[in-house]
Parts: C-alpha cells; sequence; structure tokens
C-alpha cells in the first residue's frame, strides 16, 4: 500500500498523501507520506504520523467520502461553501504546522462494492512546487489505485488471518506434549518469550526474532513419544529409563521433519539440539560449539531457567539469585558464551516474564 500511494503523490505532484481504513470505531490512518514533515524530520528518522481515528461522518472530508463513497476534490479546503455536504477538520494541520490546500479523496472499495476505506491526496503542485486543485483528469487514475489499495489491503488481512490461524495450530500442537505435564502450565509461553528476548538481544533480524519466537514452544515435542511411566516417574531414572528420556529430542525431530514450512523447519532443528551442550557433552548427536543451531543454543538456555525458576512434581523452585550464578558458571560448557551474555544484559525481562505468566 505504501507503493500504491507514492504512486498516486507521482502522478498527481502531490505534496502529501494519507490511506485510511474503515472500522466500527472509524477511520485509521494505515499508510501516510508528507513530504514537508519528513523533510523537516531529523536524518533517518521517518515522521510519526498522529494515531487519531476520525469518525465516518460528514465532519471531514475523508468521514464524508467513507461515509457516502463519493469522490471529493476541492481547490481549497479553507474556502469550502457553507452549504457543502462536509467539512474540513484542520486539527492534523493545527497540530503539525502544516497547511492543507488542495484535496483529492477518493473512496476505497472492495469487489462487492463495499466501502473499506479512502485514499487522501493533498496539495496538489505545478513546476515550481506552487500549491495548485487537482486536475479532473486524475479523478478516474486515483480511484483504479484505490482499488488496488483495497485489494492489497485484503490479501494483506487475509495472509495476516491465515498465519495466525497456522501458528495457533502449531501452539496447540505444541500444547498436546505440555498436557502431559500438567504442572508446567506457561512453560510454553514463558519460552517462547525468553527465547524472542534472546534473539533479540544477539541482534537477530525481526524474521528470525519471530520465527524463534513460534517454533521454541515446539521444542518437547518429542515427549508425545515417551511412555508416563518415565516421564512422570517420582523416583531416580534407571539408565535404560534417562536413555528413553533422551530420545524425545530425536522424537520430536521426526515428528517436525520434512516440512516446507521455515518455522517447522527451524522448529525440528530445536527439538533436535535444545539439549546439546555448548562443549559437546550434551545429546543426542553430541555436537559442540557453533555447530549446534544458534536456535536451538537459545533455547537451552531459556529452557533450562524456566526448568530451574519453577515447581515441578520432583522439586522445587529455585531463586533468581541462584540460577544466575548457576548459568554463569556453566557459560561454555552447557552454554554459549554469546547467549549468556545476551542473558545477563536481559536477566530483569527474564524475572519479569517468569512472574507475569502462571505456573500452577
Amino acid at each position: 500500500m505504501e507503493k500504491i500511494l507514492s504512486e498516486a503523490r507521482s502522478f498527481t505532484c502531490s505534496q502529501a498523501a494519507s490511506l485510511y481504513i474503515k472500522s466500527e470505531m472509524g477511520l485509521h490512518f494505515a499508510v501516510s507520506q508528507n513530504e514537508i514533515l519528513q523533510r523537516n524530520c531529523p536524518e533517518n528518522q521517518k515522521f510519526i504520523f498522529s494515531q487519531e481515528i476520525l469518525p465516518v461522518s460528514s465532519d471531514s472530508i475523508a468521514g464524508y467520502v467513507a461515509l457516502t463513497g463519493k469522490l471529493v476534490n476541492v481547490a481549497n479546503v479553507y474556502e469550502i461553501p457553507e452549504n457543502a455536504p462536509y467539512r474540513f477538520n484542520p486539527s492534523f494541520d493545527k497540530a503539525n504546522n502544516y497547511q492543507s490546500i488542495s484535496m483529492l479523496v477518493v473512496p476505497m472499495k472492495d469487489i462487492q462494492d463495499e466501502i473499506i476505506g479512502v485514499l487522501a491526496l493533498i496539495n496538489a503542485q505545478n513546476q515550481q512546487k506552487e500549491i495548485i486543485p487537482f486536475d479532473h483528469q486524475y479523478e478516474f487514475l486515483v480511484l483504479s489505485l484505490a482499488s488496488q489499495a483495497a485489494v492489497a489491503y485484503i490479501n494483506a488481512n487475509l495472509t495476516k488471518k491465515l498465519k495466525e490461524a497456522y501458528l495457533d495450530t502449531i501452539f496447540r500442537l505444541a500444547i498436546a506434549a505440555e498436557c502431559k505435564e500438567p504442572d508446567i502450565k506457561g512453560h510454553l509461553e514463558r519460552i517462547s518469550f525468553y527465547s524472542m528476548i534472546l534473539a533479540e538481544e544477539l541482534g537477530l533480524s525481526s524474521q528470525e526474532i519471530e520465527n524463534i519466537r513460534y517454533a521454541s514452544p515446539m521444542h518437547d515435542i518429542g515427549k508425545i513419544g515417551i511412555p508416563d511411566t518415565i516421564l512422570f516417574k517420582p523416583a531416580k531414572l534407571t539408565e535404560e529409563e534417562y536413555e528413553e528420556i533422551k530420545k524425545h529430542t530425536i522424537y520430536g525431530a521426526k515428528i517436525l521433519a520434512n516440512s516446507k514450512v521455515e518455522i517447522l523447519q527451524i522448529s525440528e532443528q530445536i527439538a533436535l539440539t535444545h539439549h546439546e551442550n555448548f562443549d559437546g557433552t550434551g545429546y543426542p548427536q553430541c555436537i559442540k560449539g557453533e555447530k549446534i543451531f544458534l536456535p536451538g543454543r537459545i533455547v537451552t538456555l531459556a529452557d533450562v531457567f524456566d526448568a530451574l525458576a519453577t515447581k515441578r512434581y520432583y522439586k522445587e523452585s529455585w531463586d533468581f539469585a541462584t540460577i544466575l550464578e548457576y548459568i554463569k558458571e556453566r557459560s561454555g560448557t552447557q552454554f554459549d558464551p554469546m547467549v549468556v551474555e545476551a542473558f545477563l544484559r536481559r536477566f530483569k525481562d527474564f524475572i519479569e516474564i517468569n512472574e507475569n505468566y502462571p505456573k500452577e
């Protein structure tokens, strides 16, 4: 939609433009561009537009267009006749020391001809950068771009809903494993947020951070394959039973294997590597250092922190100071030193997450 707005501004020589989305509450800014206000911002800083919601009414030009579906082309918004069916709302101009003059405002309609938003172009300019009225010849072209913007918005919204449904399915699959251990309620949510803030602190990209956030709850999915008699045994495990417990990493990787979906591919590697130790003494592959998948190294620390900070049927929770020392002592052996440093910088956030999510 940002590109569509830029194209509309380009061929109409507009100084500014806004795209509003209509909801039950009113009109919301979705995308806005203003070369004058942007020019006044510090270098590399983007102008932040107000999140003010406009009513769908004749009290503003955008509101009137959203209400009626009619195009409005005004030469000077401060000279609108008294008998016009709409008014100009000057609040944005006053708040930002800006002056809107000419406006071309058109409805965004879906294929059912329902109004889903408004595209507003502000201050057409001639070659000398003087403000002029919008040429009527541009009206049809702007309406066409508004239709494209409507399609783009609907597709983006559909993609978002599909993604949310997909991630919800993943999380419910992970809960299937958690349900076998009812005394660690919230474990998945906490692991997700611990892993996310470690990824942030390590400087990973926004996409990598999101992937780890949603992939990390799948780390113990392989416990589905472990018999309850072993998983919940109140006494010390035998050597054979412990070897069986360790297989949950392999079972989890097999459950998640061969997916074409990136998050599940990451989940597979996390499930397989989250019990590997940085010095090579972990399981199941006994790999070490940077040969261990980075998200796996992140979840290793997140999982241990949560296990120590949470009361389980076989142990009491540890206090945070003791956990801190435990993790610091194992930097370079159990844990990646780089991940430990990130953890130390965000230790207060770990405590906050632990206290805000239920554990019983």
